[in-house]
This record gives C-alpha cells, structure tokens and sequence, in this order.
C-alpha cells in the first residue's frame, strides 16, 4: 500500500471532510471560502485533485 501525500490545502480539505463526511463540495467550497479565502474553483480543482489521488 502506498503512502498518499497531501499538501497543506489538500489536508485542510480532508480534515474538513474527516469531521464531517456528509458535506457535498458547495459547501466544503462555502466553509474554506470563510476559513481561508479560497474562491469556489480553487476549492474544486483541490477535491478534484483529492478524487484523483484517491483520497
């Protein structure tokens, strides 16, 4: 088994979901938008790139 790598805005993503696995991706978007500033599309291409990690 591989080790997965994450990169810091990666990991805020997943521990958001680890305490929540209910969020649908508007509103991870919603919550990260308050918490870090991100805008909608750069929350999604990180889940994006999350999905494809396989995480």
């Amino acid at each position: 088994m591989s080790e997965l790598k994450l990169h810091g805005g990666e990991l805020n993503v997943m521990e958001l979901l680890w305490s929540n696995k209910e969020l649908a991706a508007k509103d991870i978007s919603k919550i990260i938008k308050e918490y870090i500033g991100w805008e909608k599309n750069t929350t999604y291409t990180v889940i994006k790139r999350l999905i494809d990690k396989g995480a």
